[in-house]
Parts: structure tokens; sequence; C-alpha cells
């Protein structure tokens, strides 16, 4: 039976420019991976049913987390010029299970009066992607 791991102990590292070493990046609390493939249309007239040949994926996603004023690392990968280097990590449990690589990383902050100030990151690859999930 295959191993199961709970989500607390995610891990997302990242560096804050793209010859940085990644560091652990604080204050994280959610992550999305998207590797979604493109389906590109090859039907041609007269056809029964539409056909398609798969591109290349995606390799996309999002970083949730709060504001911490001691960690910089989003700010800063979002404002390099050359991009970051990355590594998400589903469980600190199984340190050889990750993907990542160079990628481009954008920012927002939100603040309300009923919730913490949080932070998002949308990321997407800048590079070959390595996949180890």
């Amino acid at each position: 039976m295959a191993t199961k791991y709970h989500g607390k102990a995610g891990l997302v590292y990242m560096s804050t420019s793209g010859a940085g070493a990644p560091v652990l990046v604080g204050a994280i609390r959610a992550f999305t991976i998207d590797n979604t493939v493109d389906d590109v249309d090859t039907t041609e007239f007269g056809a029964t049913n539409r056909t398609s040949v798969i591109g290349f994926p995606g390799s996309r996603g999002t970083l949730e987390g709060f504001w911490a004023t001691d960690d910089t690392t989003l700010r800063q990968a979002s404002q390099s010029p050359d991009g970051t280097n990355l590594a998400i990590y589903p469980s600190s449990n199984a340190m050889t299970k990750y993907f990542g690589g160079p990628a481009w990383v954008d920012m927002s902050i939100r603040s309300a009066v009923d919730a913490a100030v949080t932070t998002t990151g949308n990321w997407r690859a800048r590079g070959n992607m390595i996949n180890q999930l």
C-alpha cells in the first residue's frame, strides 16, 4: 500500500535571483503545481470526431501564505530580473520527492479588516523543470 502524507509538512524553497541558491520560504501555507499539457486540435474536414496531439506541460502554479516582515524571499524573487530557482516539496517526510527548477514568480498582498494579511505568488517555468514527484 502506498504511503500517504498530511499537507502540514509541505515546504517551498526559492532563491531571490536566478543565480542564487534556494532557501526555505517562511509563512507559506499552501501551493499548487499545474502541469496541464497543451492539447492542439488536428481535426480535418470530413472527420467524424475531433482529434488532437499533445504539446508541452505548462509548469505553473500558485503559492499562498501570510505576510511576514522578517521573510522577504518571495518579494525579492518577484522583483528579480533573472527569475528564481524554485523547489516544492509536498512533505518534509519525503524529501526525495519534489518539483522545481528555474521559474518566474510574481507576488500580491491582501489585507482585510477581518483576516490576516496574506500573500499570493504565481509562478511559471522559465526553463526545464525537474519532476521527482
